[in-house]
């Protein structure tokens, strides 16, 4: 299991191609044979990493939309970071 370290920040692969469906998002990528599927969680969590925000920016940030459980949030983030670096979508800088 891929550990995710959160003061890293998250940059998205190149060579996607986006197509939402309500508010999912299956991304595909021209030199692979797999499809990667985003639920709404992760689809908001892919659209925070623009090379800019760490992923405990992207926590705080979700945190503060979405009032509740910070340490739920942290651990919705690491495992969607999680499954993002595992299907090579998103790289740590």
């Amino acid at each position: 299991m891929t550990t995710i370290d959160l003061t890293r920040v998250p940059c998205r692969m190149p060579g996607y191609a986006a197509e939402q469906i309500d508010a999912e998002l299956l991304l595909y990528h021209s030199g692979r044979t797999t499809v990667v599927y985003l639920n709404q969680t992760a689809l908001m969590i892919w659209q925070l990493c623009d090379s800019q925000r760490s992923a405990a920016e992207i926590t705080a940030l979700l945190a503060a939309a979405f009032p509740g459980d910070h340490d739920a949030i942290a651990r919705d983030v690491a495992q969607v970071m999680r499954h993002l670096v595992e299907h090579g979508v998103v790289a740590f800088a």
